[in-house]
């Protein structure tokens, strides 16, 4: 291997920290691996990987490689790293090639998927949700076929959630009864991803149960999220509704947390982008608007008093 990809891989290996608590080396070698776009070093990787024999560098180089086949959009390194999933024995190098792959270009429809479909099927946790990551990158209607019969056979709960994230990415309306029935399922993520695939897949066809769903108190920030995404003026009440309901006490986290930010909006937020729509249209968008500033300033959250400054004051 020439001298440059020789350095850039044995610096991807060091694990040193740098003084001063800089970025260590192994960190400034993959940002430097991930700007590489000359073509003539993918053949050079493939041979090295296929003789090299230890565990880390080989690692290090099934990164950079990733890197140069999306720099240079050569989808052909995806089938080499698919042989290599043959190969591999290591389940910790099965799951960095999967990982590497789940980050790389788009597996094009035309390349056997078998490695991947099997290694969803492995004991091994982390190669088996790898894969399932992985698998987000196909276009192939064989996935959505094996994710569906990979549902109805397990029973792993974390497994569930990466299938239905698998889902997300590729599901058609085949898969509306399997994720209907996942809404009644006992984890929350599960059905919040299971209710946001539906909607997703449903579109505009299925406002009316977003809006049933957000007065009921069913999954209410995926509901409000599918409200602003897909419906129109039917769902204003619903919406209306919830806001009231959200400003009718002081929220307890002074600042937006993982539990009511999601996607950079609040479900108030989301709420408000919603009927910002209907402003001039609707009396009730009007009067519900001076409500908020008016009467609720001091209830929200400070990303929120923002929109409100940006869009209404400013506005």
């Amino acid at each position: 291997m020439n001298d440059y990809l020789t350095n850039l891989v044995t610096r991807i290996c060091d694990r040193s920290d740098q003084l001063n608590n800089a970025p260590t080396i192994g960190w400034q070698a993959l940002r430097e691996a991930e700007q590489l776009a000359n073509h003539a070093y993918i053949p050079i990787l493939y041979q090295y990987i296929q003789t090299e024999t230890d565990k880390e560098k080989r690692r290090a180089a099934g990164y950079i490689i990733i890197q140069l086949s999306r720099n240079t959009n050569d989808p052909e390194v995806i089938r080499f790293m698919l042989d290599r999933l043959r190969i591999e024995q290591d389940a910790d190098m099965i799951t960095a090639i999967q990982q590497d792959m789940e980050r790389g270009l788009p597996i094009p429809g035309y390349m056997n998927l078998e490695p991947l479909l099997n290694n969803t099927l492995s004991l091994n946790n982390n190669v088996r949700r790898s894969a399932l990551l992985a698998l987000r990158g196909s276009h192939n209607p064989q996935v959505e076929d094996w994710a569906l019969d990979l549902l109805k056979r397990t029973v792993n709960e974390y497994d569930i959630y990466y299938i239905i994230f698998l889902l997300h990415k590729v599901a058609t309306r085949k898969s509306l009864p399997a994720l209907k029935r996942l809404l009644e399922h006992p984890r929350q993520d599960v059905k919040g991803l299971a209710f946001a695939t539906i909607a997703d897949i449903e579109k505009e066809k299925e406002a009316m149960f977003y809006a049933r769903c957000l007065l009921r108190g069913q999954l209410k920030f995926e509901a409000m999220e599918a409200i602003y995404k897909y419906a129109d003026e039917s769902a204003i009440q619903a919406v209306i509704a919830r806001i009231t309901e959200l400003l009718s006490k002081r929220r307890s986290s002074p600042r937006l947390s993982l539990e009511t930010f999601k996607n950079g909006f609040t479900d108030l937020m989301l709420g408000m982008e919603f009927l910002f729509r209907f402003r001039t249209a609707k009396s009730e968008v009007k009067k519900t608007f001076s409500w908020i500033t008016e009467k609720r300033a001091d209830y929200l959250l400070p990303e929120e008093r923002e929109w409100i400054q940006r869009n209404l004051v400013n506005g």
